[in-house]
């Protein structure tokens, strides 16, 4: 009878032990959910949204939002992605007046709204011309970020915070002409709660014409991974191309659109799922009473549910 109560003892030691040590997993694995956070990483597309507004219809939008979180699951797919090159704001401005950073691609034909398929030769020369008229006055002409908005998207489990999200900005030159045009890109930054101003996108370059109301340009961006569930400032940087220097910028500080947008990565927003796990011991014993044997039962019958989503 002594050798059976201790054989019981021994493994209702065991047991607890081995209850104790899958509780500390539990919660070690929240902490490690917690604190092992992705390197922060986005996906973004941009485009002049100025005579195209007419024909900007939901479905379009929803089929370009769909293109961006495919681009953000295999991102987030991808095991190899190194962190973003410069991320800091000012490290940035400075790598832009070093010249260490590459000016985005000036397209030449995409910078006349006028060009169709049917333009003639003159028409491209005439074209041409502007261009380099344009050149002999960067650095001379003022800018500014006139207005922005934002608006949210995609919040598949319901908490608040959202993936995907736009900013829409008004970006007007100061020339010497009516309309004058320019052609400029923009720097997008993020900041988290207040903290530092974090890149996340350059614009293409694209053409402004003076003070007019039809040239706004919208980023639409995914955000994939590595962005915890808070509040993000937007801060938008304006370059005029060819020129090093920051021609205007507008922030939260100056926008309310820019303010507070409630965000998380793609990879947080994700819907609750429980993992149950049951623990069973089956005890030899000999002469033991019923009593005894139900109350060793009831507390070793537990479940553990383990929350695989964490939002800070």
């Amino acid at each position: 009878m002594q050798s059976n109560y201790s054989r019981l003892a021994t493994q209702v030691k065991g047991v607890l032990i081995g209850s104790m040590i899958m509780g500390s997993l539990c919660a070690s694995s929240s902490v490690i959910a917690d604190n092992n956070i992705s390197t922060p990483h986005a996906v973004s597309e941009g485009r002049v949204v100025n005579n195209q507004a007419a024909t900007f219809v939901n479905e379009d939008r929803k089929n370009q939002i769909e293109k961006l979180k495919q681009s953000a699951k295999r991102l987030n797919n991808n095991q190899s992605v190194s962190k973003p090159l410069l991320i800091d704001r000012d490290a940035r401005i400075a790598a832009y007046q070093q010249g260490t950073i590459a000016l985005p691609e000036l397209k030449l034909s995409e910078q006349k709204p006028a060009l169709t398929k049917n333009a003639t030769k003159l028409n491209q020369v005439t074209q041409l011309q502007v261009q380099q008229q344009q050149q002999t006055y960067v650095g001379y002409r003022d800018f500014s970020v006139y207005q922005a908005h934002s608006r949210l998207f995609d919040d598949i489990d319901q908490d608040g915070f959202y993936q995907t999200f736009s900013v829409t900005f008004d970006a007007d030159v100061y020339g010497y002409t009516l309309n004058e045009p320019a052609n400029v890109y923009a720097e997008m930054y993020l900041s988290r709660n207040g903290g530092p101003w974090e890149y996340y996108y350059t614009t293409d370059v694209f053409t402004i014409y003076g003070e007019s109301e039809d040239d706004d340009f919208e980023v639409l961006t995914t955000l994939s991974q590595g962005y915890k569930t808070d509040y993000y400032d937007v801060l938008i940087d304006l370059y005029e191309y060819g020129y090093t220097d920051v021609v205007a910028t507008l922030s939260a500080d100056q926008s309310d659109g820019l303010y507070a947008l409630a965000l998380e990565s793609s990879d947080r927003d994700v819907i609750y799922q429980e993992v149950i796990v049951e623990e069973v011991v089956i005890v030899e014993g000999g002469s033991l009473s019923w009593g005894v044997l139900l109350l060793l039962f009831a507390g070793l019958f537990s479940r553990q549910v383990i929350y695989l989503k964490n939002h800070n």
